[in-house]
């Protein structure tokens, strides 16, 4: 296994309004990205803060399930459980679901 370096932790959970796995950037804000590239890696000291600032997004009904997750150099995560969350999801929906995956 290849060495993963320094592990840090980046806070996850899903936007209520619709399902959309986000990632939690400290910036002074509590904002919330899409893209785990653009989240704050937080050690372990820092890390407690951290879920208290962002349970505020919790408190207020904009997301659920927050929790962190082990996260190697620029933001790779560690588990395929969260490698795949980050890819996005393994299935189509939505319109995407009906539409063919061939041309004719």
């Amino acid at each position: 296994m290849e060495d993963q370096g320094e592990i840090f932790k980046v806070i996850t959970a899903n936007r209520l309004r619709d399902g959309v796995i986000i990632y939690y950037v400290n910036d002074g804000a509590g904002a919330w990205v899409e893209d785990i590239s653009a989240a704050t890696p937080f050690d372990e000291t820092s890390l407690a803060g951290a879920l208290e600032k962002a349970k505020a997004s919790e408190q207020a009904c904009q997301v659920v399930g927050i929790y962190p997750t082990e996260v190697a150099a620029r933001n790779k995560p560690l588990s395929a459980r969260e490698r795949i969350r980050a890819a996005g999801p393994s299935v189509k929906y939505g319109h995407a679901a009906v539409l063919p995956d061939f041309s004719i």
